[in-house]
């Protein structure tokens, strides 16, 4: 029943039935009170059984990055603001902490992530239903200035997208609530691909083609219809150390270097470049050097949550930068560790556990989706959405699942995964890498 209900807020958190179908109940939060009520199950389940997929160090980094959300608000000279940001935090700190009492055993582990994959899949058909038949087109689809900004174009409500020859305006498919940008939207498809593969029988073709192909394929062209550039890097990445696992490095890199070719064919990014001289790239990278900026002056706390564009009108466009510039180091810090310390789990998982088990190839496929999601949040500001937090969940789950595979002498006592070390290198890394990359902009582009 518990899980059960688990799956519900899954749903409800990534299809948004009430805000496409009955906006008028959004300002009563109806999911935010579902969510209350499941977590207040989840512990009490949680607290008659002694299990739960967490360790204290997955809760206290959260617990310490809540701290640094009131602190960077504290630190303003605004503590009337702390609550309202925590309110604001809410729904990720919730489908977290729900994730990582819930979702306990590997079956479990499958279905939550089978079920993110169909979330997607029927966003997916809606979005490729509304850009072809124009299907509720003002919800799903959004008009820009084709090939030269992201400004919005006024277009006459009749058009079919599928239909508009102009190229004057560029269809960008999306969702609703926070899919509702066609970046982030792509971004969760990028993130459930790797899962698709979850599913895979050997010698079962027919299967196989249904379950993971036809999905797979719908999935992918839907990110085409957003015309992200983010998700081009994160399908590359995603390819590339996928592939590199079963092919070696050079036959991977081949497929890559065809999947480039096949992307600027085929138009992936609706005819806008990566050039950093291209506008919107540009204005990515005014908004990095405005981060950094607002770090100089405000290293430990940062200027407060949630106030990047009082300081700038453009919002950060990075995940990192705007962590780092809204809550200083002291939150960067926490915010990377919990990250870091995923990935690190993730990679002790799949050594760890046996060969061809579930739990190692659980532990293989949610790495990628969370180097995946991270390629793709390079160039968005989606720090604190539920996507990141959700993901972040379950490869805690996969973690702990894959405990319970590994020899008797460490069954009881996980061996420790050192990351403070390695948060402060990725720290200091991307820090580095962005203030390179924005005196690169400085000096060589006008």
């Amino acid at each position: 029943m518990i899980f059960t209900s688990y799956l519900i807020l899954l749903a409800l958190t990534f299809l948004h039935p009430i805000e496409a179908f009955a906006p008028q109940l959004a300002e009563y939060r109806p999911v935010l009170v579902f969510s209350l009520i499941v977590l207040a199950f989840s512990i009490f389940d949680a607290v008659r059984t002694g299990v739960m997929a967490a360790r204290a160090r997955h809760l206290l980094l959260l617990g310490a990055l809540m701290t640094a959300i009131v602190l960077s608000r504290v630190a303003t000279g605004w503590a009337g603001g702390a609550l309202p940001a925590l309110v604001e935090f809410s729904a990720p700190t919730l489908l977290f902490v729900v994730t990582i009492l819930v979702v306990t055993s590997i079956e479990r582990l499958r279905m939550a992530c089978g079920l993110l994959v169909l979330c997607m899949v029927l966003l997916s058909v809606a979005g490729i239903a509304a850009y072809h038949d124009g299907f509720m087109r003002d919800d799903l689809v959004v008009a820009e200035h084709g090939q030269v900004t992201d400004e919005l174009a006024v277009v006459p409500s009749d058009v079919i997208p599928a239909d508009d020859d102009s190229g004057t305006t560029l269809w960008r498919i999306h969702s609703w609530g926070f899919l509702s940008d066609p970046n982030d939207f792509s971004q969760a498809i990028v993130m459930v691909l790797p899962m698709l593969m979850g599913a895979w029988l050997r010698r079962r073709s027919v299967r196989n083609l249904v379950r993971i192909w036809v999905p797979c394929a719908l999935l992918v062209y839907a990110s085409y219809l957003t015309h992200s550039r983010g998700a081009i890097l994160g399908l590359g990445v995603i390819m590339l150390f996928g592939l590199m696992r079963k092919l070696g490095g050079v036959r991977a890199g081949i497929l890559l270097a065809l999947f480039g070719v096949a992307v600027a064919v085929l138009g992936f990014t609706g005819g806008r470049s990566f050039s950093s001289g291209e506008a919107s790239a540009g204005g990515r990278i005014a908004a990095w050097s405005e981060g950094l900026v607002m770090l100089g002056a405000h290293p430990i706390f940062g200027v407060g949550f949630g106030n990047f564009t009082e300081h700038f009108y453009y919002t950060a466009h990075n995940s990192f930068v705007l962590c780092f510039a809204e809550l200083g180091l002291f939150g960067y810090f926490f915010w990377v560790g919990m990250i870091v310390l995923s990935l690190k789990e993730m990679g002790q998982a799949a050594e760890l556990s046996p060969v061809d088990s579930p739990e190692r190839r659980w532990a293989v496929l949610l790495r990628l989706s969370l180097l995946g999601f991270l390629t793709c949040a390079l160039f968005l500001s989606r720090t604190f959405q539920p996507t990141l937090y959700v993901l972040l969940g379950l490869c805690i789950a996969s973690w702990h699942c894959a405990q319970k595979t590994w020899n008797d002498n460490v069954e009881t006592q996980a061996p420790d995964v050192p990351w403070i070390g390695s948060t402060l290198r990725v720290m200091f890394i991307s820090i580095v890498v962005i203030y390179l990359i924005v005196r690169y902009q400085n000096a060589f582009v006008a």
